[in-house]
């Protein structure tokens, strides 16, 4: 994943915002439920429900001074708040940086000096996963591997009919880290790895 263009020379570091969304699409979608239910009772019944009828009741009695009124409005603006910094706030870089392998190839380092500069390439966390353990896989001894993968770290869970590990267990951290490095990743993240005895 790259981008080269004239107005930015870096990839905007954003993280997807996951969590934030699910829960507000989560309680959205309760509360368009909630009120096409209401509505089709109404509907059908000619009454509102007894339960739209409590709360309305509740909300009728409640004062400006009222303690429960204050608690309610300081939660809303606290998820509001929360919510806003989730969206505007640059969160960190989820992907691995990789070095420009255009600029080492090419002979003339001065010529492409401007396009190394504006270039950044990075692979995400998963691919990283998905390439160790695709290297992990090829080695003799290991049986079923897999990989998980942060900014600073990769961690190998290998699974072999191998009684002594420990020779494995170094092979697979070294053609990793090799694998790695050749592909371009730079800071080089920790390869770690656990490996189990099944059979």
């Amino acid at each position: 994943m790259s981008r080269n263009d004239g107005r930015s020379s870096r990839l905007r570091r954003r993280p997807s915002r996951t969590v934030p969304a699910i829960v507000v699409g989560i309680v959205l979608l309760a509360a368009s439920v909630a009120l096409a239910w209401a509505s089709i009772a109404r509907l059908i019944d000619g009454t509102w429900s007894t339960l739209l009828l409590g709360l309305r009741d509740w909300l009728v009695g409640l004062h400006w001074d009222d303690p429960s009124l204050w608690i309610i409005g300081i939660v809303a603006v606290v998820v509001g708040v929360v919510l806003l910094l989730c969206a505007l706030i640059p969160g960190a870089f989820s992907a691995l940086t990789v070095r420009n392998a255009t600029a080492r190839a090419d002979a003339d380092a001065q010529e492409h000096e401007h396009t190394a500069a504006e270039r950044e390439t990075v692979m995400t966390r998963r691919a990283v996963a998905h390439l160790a353990r695709a290297q992990c896989v090829k080695l003799d001894g290991v049986g079923t591997a897999s990989a998980t993968a942060s900014n600073k770290r990769v961690h190998l869970k290998v699974d072999t009919s191998l009684r002594e590990t420990d020779d494995l267990r170094i092979r697979v951290i070294e053609d990793v880290r090799d694998r790695l490095n050749t592909t371009g990743l730079d800071p080089l993240p920790r390869i770690t790895a656990t490996i189990e005895t099944t059979g």
